[in-house]
């Protein structure tokens, strides 16, 4: 038995359907849930920055929070992430994906399946995939519904827009006549009513979550770590940005739900301090530049370890796992910087740094050599970013505020 917490999240607050269903199935159980309202939706946002948001926050809810379950509520997230967090993390990890193809495979009866989701989800091709996986004869038509989400994180679930929006998006579903329709996004069952009025009562409608919600229990069971029988479960609601949830959507959402007295808190884990590590590699003594840039970065926000001149790779190196930092930066104004550099990379990852930003900048190599030939070179090395002589702080403040906080 474990009494810790299962991590549940979403882009916004369309995930609450599904914390209902755990809710209903595992009452005893404790979780948090997390609302990345500050880049809500995600659906239009490339894949790769959305794995980052992911990586994010399953970190906070893993590390931090020590959970011993993720559900990646949002359908676009568990297809860009739930891979990259079953390599980091041997813990249950749950998406709606594979649970809803089922589910809706089941319950065709004239191998026609229609998918609304948005658009990072349609492009995937996901549930495409997985109903095929299940039953090569199935023909699945998807639409995507950019519309759909904004309406419902403002709190609208069954106004004329609502109903414009869904007749709008479903009329080719309804055209081809699929009897099985699967909701490909946590914030569309609170425009369920809506949608089955429009598709008909003869159609399937397909939500995930009471099978993820099925898929965690089973999961928490085979480890034996389901909450003991006489705990009360209790949640925990936060999310990244508070300004953003609407009064409406507060007052009317998560009562019909059922989720009566739900308070959220704002955490946002994106706009934390960053640790980072600054330093002059090999036998160089340049230190004025090295503290200009320490000063820039503490004015930008960043906590700054500096273990200033003549470091050693090691140096670098330990000083980042102490400090648990995410980036190093290497100076080199003497012109060894390809030497002293050397091997820098591969060390990280053989010291379990293998995610680590590497930055170096300066006067890196002797002789007269085209900078994009030097930035190649460091680039092969495993450098992220290489900046020549005379680079501003600011450029490299700006690329790391970039990395760091997924594009944002």
């Amino acid at each position: 038995m474990s009494m810790k917490p299962v991590g549940i999240f979403d882009s916004g607050v369309g995930g609450l359907t599904i914390v209902r269903e755990i809710i209903r199935i595992m009452p005893r159980e404790n979780f948090i849930y997390y609302g990345d309202t500050r880049h809500n939706p995600y659906g239009p946002r490339p894949l790769s920055q959305i794995r980052c948001f992911v990586e994010e926050i399953g970190s906070f809810l893993v590390e931090e929070k020590d959970c011993k379950a993720l559900v990646i509520a949002c359908n676009t997230a568990a297809i860009a992430g739930k891979e990259a967090l079953g390599e980091s993390y041997d813990l249950p990890i749950l998406g709606p994906v594979g649970t809803g193809a089922r589910a809706a495979v089941e319950k065709t009866r004239n191998g026609r399946i229609g998918v609304v989701a948005t658009e990072g989800t349609i492009k995937s091709g996901a549930y495409r995939e997985a109903i095929r996986a299940q039953n090569e004869e199935i023909k699945v038509y998807e639409v995507m519904a950019p519309r759909f989400v904004p309406l419902v994180e403002s709190g609208e679930f069954s106004s004329d827009r609502v109903r414009e929006a869904a007749e709008e998006y479903l009329q080719e579903l309804k055209e081809v006549g699929v009897d099985t329709l699967i909701l490909g996004c946590t914030h569309y069952p609170y425009l369920g009513e809506t949608i089955q009025e429009v598709m008909g009562g003869e159609v399937n409608i397909v939500f995930p979550g009471e099978a993820v919600a099925l898929e965690l229990k089973e999961g928490l069971e085979k480890r034996d770590q389901l909450a003991p029988v006489e705990n009360e479960g209790q949640g925990q609601y936060l999310v990244s940005d508070l300004q953003s949830l609407s009064d409406e959507f507060l007052e009317i959402g998560p009562p019909q739900l059922g989720l009566e007295g739900v308070e959220f808190e704002e955490e946002d884990i994106f706009a934390r301090p960053r640790t980072v590590v600054l330093g002059v590699i090999g036998a160089d003594v340049h230190a004025v530049g090295n503290r200009i840039l320490e000063y820039a970065l503490e004015e930008a926000g960043f906590k700054v370890v500096n273990i200033g001149v003549m470091a050693s790779q090691q140096e670098f190196i330990e000083a980042a796992i102490e400090t648990g930092a995410e980036a190093i930066l290497v100076s080199s104004l003497y012109g060894h910087g390809e030497m002293d550099c050397r091997g820098l990379k591969d060390k990280c990852v053989e010291m379990g740094l293998e995610d680590i930003l590497l930055y170096v900048g300066g006067n890196l190599v002797i002789g007269k050599q085209s900078w994009p030939e030097v930035r190649e070179k460091f680039k092969i090395m495993g450098f992220d970013r290489v900046y020549p002589p005379g680079t501003t702080p600011e450029e490299a403040i700006k690329d790391l505020q970039r990395d760091l906080n997924c594009g944002n």
